[in-house]
């Protein structure tokens, strides 16, 4: 099964550290646009540089996953998302913070673009992507949060063993049987609410 982990260009070090935020990327880290293609169009969401530096102050990797089903569906390819994960991640180096991995699910079952358009075991929630940095970095999940404006993103961390942050999207409905540990505005209170736990 294909997985896309990491970013072309990316050098990443193993980090001994062993407690860890993941986060989705669209409507957590940057402004949710439908199908990002655009570096330009990039968004960064108040707070989140802040929220990014505490985690780092305070030990815990940095790694983001991602659901692009964009890709199977034919409204980006493979360069342009290459294109904005590189910009964003450039926007972060420019402030000292340095991303430690970055997986991305490139599939959806319903897609239209070949090799993509299959069912797979990365796309969220299932956990591949989880387990990947996981097993890369040695991570404790139980020290660990998933940080998500999805429900999938409630339902990974609960199959996944991590903490849960839902933070609250208006472009998404949610289901209120699915229970996050925390309820969220955005990736600020996310720290303090960790700030308080750690």
């Amino acid at each position: 099964m294909e997985n896309q982990a990491g970013f072309g260009g990316l050098n990443i070090m193993k980090n001994e550290k062993n407690k860890c935020v993941f986060l989705d990327r669209d409507g957590v880290l940057i402004k949710d646009v439908s199908y990002l293609k655009n570096p330009d169009d990039i968004f960064i969401l108040p707070g989140t540089i802040d929220a990014l530096k505490y985690f780092k102050i305070n030990g815990f990797l940095l790694i983001i996953v991602t659901n692009q089903a964009g890709i199977a569906k034919g409204f980006f390819n493979m360069d342009d998302l290459a294109a904005v994960n590189g910009r964003l991640l450039k926007i972060y180096e420019s402030v000292g913070i340095a991303i430690d991995d970055l997986y991305f699910c490139p599939h959806h079952e319903n897609g239209i673009v070949e090799p993509y358009n299959i069912k797979c075991a990365c796309r969220k929630p299932n956990t591949e992507m989880i387990m990947n940095g996981v097993r890369k970095f040695g991570i404790d999940v139980g020290k660990s949060f998933m940080v998500g404006d999805k429900d999938s993103d409630i339902i990974l961390a609960k199959n996944s063993g991590l903490s849960s942050f839902y933070v609250r999207n208006s472009m998404y409905e949610h289901d209120e049987s699915i229970i996050p540990d925390f309820y969220v505005r955005d990736l600020k209170e996310v720290s303090q609410i960790i700030a308080n736990l750690v």
